[in-house]
C-alpha cells in the first residue's frame, strides 16, 4: 500500500498535485509489519523518518500529512480505489472498513476497459452488466485554516459555461429534491455515447513524424531504479551495481604496461 501525490511519482519524474494524494495496493493485511520512509515533495529529499510499525499505522499517519513533508495537512484530499472482489472479503474488506472510520466517502463506480474491452454499447442502459467493478471513494478533509466555506460549490467559472451533463452537485432542488440518480446516469450516457463516436482525437505520431514537422520531442520521465522497497534489498541492489562499476572500470585503473627497453647497438 503506497501513497503517491496526485499525477506524480516518488522520486518525481511528473508535475504532481500537492493537494491531493492517490493511494493504490489494497493488497497487504493493514496488520502486517511495514514501515516507509519519508521524503521532501516530490524531489525524493529523505526526512530521515519512517512511517509505521504497520501499514495501517502507515495508512492513517499518511492521511494525517499526505506526501509532500512531515508536518500536518488538515485541508487535503485522497482517493482511493478498491475492486468488487476486495470489498467482498479478505484483507480489501479490512480496508474498506477502515476507510469507513476515516470518514472516506464513496463517490462512484467504474468498470475496468482493461478487462472489459474496447466495444461500446448499443444505446444508454443498455448491456450495462459490470463484471469488474471498481469502486471509487475520496476523503475530503476541509479543516483547517482557510478551509473551504462551501466545498460542494462548483466555481463560478465553471457554472458560467453551458451544461452539458447533469452532475450530482447541480441536480439537487430544494423545492423538488434530488434527479434520480438512474436518470442523471442515462444522461450521461447518452452525452459520452454521442461523444465518443464524433470526438475521434488525432492519430499517435512516431518521434521521426514530430522531428519531421519541427516539433518538440519531450521523452516521459523514468522511475527510479530504486523503487519503494525494504533496505535490505535496496542495499543488495546498491552494493551489486556498485561492483558491477568497478567492475567495469577495472581496466582503465591500472597502469599502463612499459615498453621492453631495446638494447641500441650498432644496427639499432
Amino acid at each position: 500500500m503506497e501513497f503517491l501525490r496526485f499525477g506524480s511519482s516518488i522520486p518525481g519524474g511528473y508535475w504532481g498535485c500537492c493537494a491531493c494524494c492517490i493511494i493504490q495496493n489494497f493488497k497487504v493485511d493493514p496488520s502486517d509489519k511495514a514501515s516507509i520512509e519519508l521524503v521532501d515533495g516530490d524531489g525524493g529529499l529523505t526526512l530521515g523518518k519512517f512511517a509505521g510499525p504497520t501499514w495501517e499505522d502507515i495508512f492513517r499517519q499518511r492521511i494525517r500529512i499526505g506526501t509532500f513533508s512531515e508536518r500536518d495537512m488538515p485541508n487535503h484530499a485522497f482517493f482511493a480505489i478498491l475492486t468488487e472482489s476486495q470489498v467482498c472479503g479478505g484483507v480489501g474488506a479490512k480496508w474498506l472498513k477502515i476507510l469507513k472510520e476515516e470518514g472516506f466517502e464513496f463517490i462512484r463506480s467504474v468498470d475496468n476497459s482493461v478487462y472489459s474491452g474496447a466495444g461500446t454499447i448499443s444505446a444508454p442502459g443498455v448491456g450495462c452488466t459490470s463484471s469488474h467493478p471498481n469502486y471509487i471513494f475520496g476523503l475530503f478533509r476541509n479543516i483547517g485554516t482557510g478551509a473551504m466555506k462551501n466545498p460542494y460549490e462548483p466555481p463560478k467559472a465553471w457554472t458560467n459555461l453551458p451544461s452539458v451533463v447533469p452532475e450530482l452537485v447541480t441536480c439537487y432542488d430544494e423545492d423538488n429534491g434530488a434527479m434520480p440518480l438512474q436518470e442523471i446516469n442515462l444522461a450521461n450516457q447518452k452525452f459520452q455515447l454521442e461523444r465518443w463516436k464524433n470526438n475521434k482525437p488525432k492519430p499517435f505520431m512516431t518521434r521521426k513524424q514530430l522531428e519531421e514537422q519541427g516539433v518538440p520531442v519531450t521523452l516521459a520521465g523514468k522511475r527510479s531504479r530504486y523503487p519503494q522497497q525494504l533496505a535490505a534489498v535496496r542495499d543488495s541492489s546498491e552494493k551489486t551495481d556498485k561492483n558491477l562499476v568497478k567492475q567495469a572500470a577495472a581496466p582503465f585503473a591500472k597502469s599502463p604496461v612499459a615498453a621492453p627497453k631495446m638494447k641500441v647497438g650498432c644496427n639499432g
